[in-house]
């Protein structure tokens, strides 16, 4: 077990010093470079009530937010499954639409919220429709707001 784990790690010394190379230095920069990038953000906030899609820059900057009342869906209808999936829909076709797919290399998906909404432009980005975004996400956040203790409850109700 000893001579096995020695040669194991003697191995994996011989290739790092056969790898240290200057081509190797300079993908593990480029590799390092990459990484230090900030991503663009695709963010869906999902309430009971409503779906709110935000995509921004690195920077922050939005290049397109919309809810499910900007494209039509009125009252209680906005906070319904295909509201939001109609939305996420919409959202990408502009995106494509304005050629930002071509500029995005990295992204990152924010979810908020545990409405209908997030299910829904999940699989959207799953469908043949996020094809074309699918690809770059890198990572996938969940910024939901989580209590802890919060306000006092209310005094149960006596029948």
């Amino acid at each position: 077990m000893a001579s096995l784990s020695q040669s194991l790690v003697f191995q994996t010394l011989n290739q790092s010093s056969r790898d240290s190379g200057p081509m190797a230095s300079n993908t593990r920069s480029l590799q390092a470079k990459e990484d230090s990038l900030e991503p663009f953000h695709f963010h869906i906030y999902s309430t009971k009530h409503n779906t709110h899609i935000t995509c921004s820059k690195p920077n922050r900057e939005p290049i397109i937010s919309l809810s499910c009342g900007n494209i039509g869906f009125r009252k209680s209808r906005r906070g319904t499954f295909d509201s939001a999936y109609s939305l996420t829909k919409y959202v990408l076709e502009r995106l494509i639409h304005t050629g930002w797919p071509m500029k995005i290399s990295r992204l990152e998906v924010v979810l908020r919220g545990f409405g209908q909404g997030r299910e829904a432009a999940l699989k959207v980005l799953m469908s043949p429709e996020g094809k074309v975004l699918r690809d770059k996400i890198v990572r996938v956040a969940d910024s939901t707001r989580i209590k802890f203790g919060g306000t006092r409850s209310e005094k149960p109700r006596r029948l």
